[in-house]
């Protein structure tokens, strides 16, 4: 029992530390202009996929750890939604 407790709460953290890298990954490509189209295309297209992959975490996660990860944005506060996250 107490393994299995540890094994979850582990997995928590593990979850919270992705997501949060990947609020910030996201805020990161988005303020780096890219430096040609090539660029640009690789950074949309990581873009997409780590906004692809923060929802489906926000979603499974409890309300309190989504509103955790997410609280690791630099642009977000009482007047502005994450409207990014809402972005293809």
């Amino acid at each position: 029992m107490v393994v299995d407790k540890e094994a979850e709460i582990a997995a928590a953290e593990r979850v919270l530390e992705q997501g949060k890298a990947l609020v910030r990954a996201i805020e990161a490509l988005e303020t780096i202009e890219p430096g040609g189209p090539i660029e640009s295309a690789i950074t949309g297209f990581v873009l997409k996929r780590y906004r692809r992959r923060l929802r489906a975490i926000v979603a499974a996660a409890p309300a309190w750890a989504g509103e955790e990860i997410l609280s690791a944005s630099q642009h977000i506060d009482d007047r502005r939604p994450a409207v990014w996250l809402s972005e293809n």
